[in-house]
């Protein structure tokens, strides 16, 4: 099991209640003088350049929604996007199902077999329209072309620096009337402030959030 994955476990699998207590158990087991520790501590101590938090002027429009399969009813349809971090691919069948775009880019670093097999399996009658690729999520933004996707979706490390480049990336590669999207906006991992300081150096706005009771919440992202 890699220190990555072990990493994203845990702040997965806990509430937002028990941030406290999982702060300090994470500082404990990825401490900051190890370079993953640095890393892990960048996730818990806000970083200059961070915002404190986001300008009420815009946070006016922002849309409050259930879950995230109710995001996806919001984002534009018979288009081109792509999934950054698949896993089995079930988000992947709501995204297909409810935006029916006719191109659609699943990009993972497959970990676990049993879960490439699992997405290559759900599409396996997509040929042409799904494409499915095992790589790190910020080479295949690096290598898409400008503007050339309709939004994106990403669900990858949830690590400030690597959430904050795909950002980042993203913003070339969607189209200018496009959305950024992703998971885990929630406080004990790096989506919150990499999200916020995108937003505070871009003209890119929150236009939607989830609100599930697990916590792990989604976001969208999109140009006023």
């Amino acid at each position: 099991m890699s220190l990555s994955w072990a990493k994203r476990a845990i702040t997965e699998s806990c509430p937002d209640r028990l941030y406290p207590l999982i702060a300090g158990l994470y500082q404990t087991a990825f401490p900051p003088d190890t370079t993953e520790g640095a890393a892990a501590a960048a996730i818990l101590d806000r970083k200059e350049g961070v915002p404190a938090s986001l300008p009420a002027a815009a946070l006016e429009h922002v849309q409050v929604l259930p879950q995230r399969t109710d995001l996806l009813e919001h984002l534009p349809t018979s288009g081109t996007a792509a999934e950054f971090g698949t896993g089995d691919g079930s988000f992947a069948e709501s995204i297909s199902r409810v935006t029916r775009p006719e191109t659609l880019y699943l990009v993972d670093q497959w970990d676990n077999d049993e879960e490439r097999q699992a997405a290559k399996q759900r599409f396996s009658g997509h040929q042409g329209t799904v494409h499915l690729r095992d790589a790190e999520p910020i080479t295949v933004l690096r290598e898409t072309d400008t503007d050339s996707l309709d939004w994106v979706y990403i669900n990858s490390s949830h690590e400030y620096e690597a959430t904050l480049a795909e950002l980042r990336e993203s913003q070339r590669a969607v189209a200018d009337d496009g959305y950024i999207t992703g998971d885990d906006y929630k406080i004990v991992n790096g989506v919150i402030p990499a999200v916020h300081q995108f937003c505070s150096e871009t003209d890119w706005r929150l236009a939607s959030l989830t609100l599930e009771t697990h916590g792990r919440r989604s976001y969208a992202l999109h140009k006023p």
